[in-house]
């Protein structure tokens, strides 16, 4: 890729394109579990969705080794200094697989408890906690595709990605399919059926992942002697990024986890309209982290060319375009309501909450917009202190 200003908006293209598709197809993994999950009843989209926020809140945290690979690969990458770049990348694989194997194991064991935490209703419990077993018992491969994306984001590629996302989707569709009402000779499985799929397509995923990461990359090739050669100043380094990363996502995911408690507790057709609404609203993440990834990206390999200058222009320029791209999201999301609310096929009380919740995710977009972006430059400068002082203050609002 070359770092120069007249080059800016093409490089910007072909980061933001690819990694926005990926997003969508990624977003199209979980809507797609909502609308075959509709069909089921209020109590299925309750528990369904409960059940998958609580395994996204608990990976997405440790997922943070992805931030930390990423930008040490991008800062590499920029300076020419492979051998570097792929030891930053091994050692942020080997984290994600440690970690996945050490936490696998709590969630499927504290599912029921957690939903009942949340104050979730006995049927919307027991649904769930079927749900989030299943799905929490592939969480090491769902970091690995955490990891993996960020190391070859971190290089440049953002297209292999998006190629792993779509293929996973043709897996997902499938099986959930056939798992969830019993079609194709599979067996009739309702909310099991969405968790075997799922994590069926997360197996297929970090497959795909590991083997570009071991096979089909060049200069960035991880072998078993990197995996599995444990290089402690570099994983000090991974961990000394990772850790306000972490940090960072932790308070914002404990703030949600406030707020979905709140939520449920007025019941399930309230839990129910605002997982619709969040799949919903899917769409606006979209873009925003498409050009968080652009940003994160090309402000990393700039620094690592000395390019101070064009690492801020390259930060501005993706948030103007994030602005305007969600921006018209918005427009959507006031105008066209009730054609998004009714895929998910809802009752008609459920129907009425999720319409008035997409309305309100309108007013989110242009915010979130500029936040994603400069949070993803910040992160891919190696700076991951400052968004994390940003999550605490409006953790603090929030609650």
């Amino acid at each position: 890729m070359e770092l120069t200003e007249e080059r800016l908006n093409r490089n910007i293209a072909s980061l933001a394109l690819p990694s926005a598709l990926e997003n969508f197809l990624h977003m199209l993994v979980f809507i797609v579990d909502g609308i075959m999950v509709g069909r089921l009843g209020t109590e299925a989209i309750a528990a369904v969705g409960l059940g998958g926020s609580l395994n996204f809140i608990i990976t997405f945290v440790f997922a943070a080794i992805a931030v930390a690979g990423s930008s040490l690969v991008a800062r590499n990458v920029g300076a020419n200094d492979f051998p570097r770049a792929r030891r930053f990348a091994a050692q942020s694989l080997l984290l994600g697989v440690a970690l996945g194997a050490v936490l696998g194991p709590p969630i499927v064991l504290l599912a029921e408890p957690m939903l009942k935490l949340m104050g979730a209703e006995p049927a919307v419990v027991k649904l769930g906690a079927t749900y989030l077993r299943i799905v929490g018992a592939f969480v090491i491969c769902r970091l690995i595709l955490f990891v993996g994306g960020g190391i070859l984001r971190g290089s440049g590629d953002t297209v292999t990605p998006m190629f792993i996302t779509g293929a996973m989707n043709v897996v997902h569709i499938f099986f959930n399919y056939g798992l969830i009402f019993g079609a194709l000779g599979f067996p009739k499985l309702g909310v099991a059926g969405a968790g075997w799929g799922t994590g069926i397509t997360f197996v297929t995923g970090a497959t795909a992942m590991l083997l570009v990461l071991t096979v089909r990359q060049r200069e960035m090739r991880i072998t078993a002697a990197d995996f599995f050669t444990l290089d402690r100043p570099v994983i000090r380094t991974i961990v000394r990024i990772s850790l306000p990363a972490a940090l960072d996502t932790f308070l914002g995911q404990i703030g949600y986890v406030f707020f979905l408690k709140i939520v449920t507790m007025l019941g399930t057709v309230s839990l129910a309209a605002h997982q619709i609404a969040m799949r919903a609203e899917s769409l606006g993440f979209m873009p925003g982290h498409a050009f968080a990834v652009s940003s994160a990206t090309l402000v990393g390999q700039s620094l690592g060319a000395g390019k101070h200058d064009l690492a801020a222009l390259s930060m501005k320029r993706n948030s103007q375009w994030s602005l305007l791209v969600m921006g018209l999201i918005s427009l959507i999301f006031v105008t066209l309501p009730t054609p998004l609310a009714k895929m998910f096929s809802p009752e008609p009380d459920v129907l009425r909450l999720s319409v008035r919740c997409i309305m309100v995710g309108a007013l989110e977009q242009l915010p979130l917009a500029f936040y994603m972006v400069y949070s993803g430059g910040l992160r891919g400068a190696g700076d991951t202190l400052s968004p994390m002082l940003v999550t605490t203050i409006g953790l603090i609002f929030r609650v």
